[in-house]
């Protein structure tokens, strides 16, 4: 599954937003039987991305779930 995203505009980041946001995309997509989500990580967001799970990839993307 790929998930397309949008950074939060500056007023709203450092906040927990996009971790929310986020968080219930992955439980709706784990209750749905989708067991990997592929998402292209800027610089600012890969460290969420990684604490939410994601791992580089080979590919400019990181992935979450299996083939990690």
């Amino acid at each position: 599954m790929t998930a397309p995203g949008r950074p939060a505009p500056p007023a709203y980041r450092r906040r927990g937003f996009s971790r929310a946001c986020l968080g219930a995309l992955l439980d709706w997509f784990v209750e749905r039987g989708v067991r990997t989500v592929d998402l292209k990580a800027s610089a600012e967001g890969e460290p969420l991305y990684q604490e939410l799970g994601f791992r580089p990839t080979s590919m400019a993307a990181m992935r979450r779930g299996e083939g990690c």
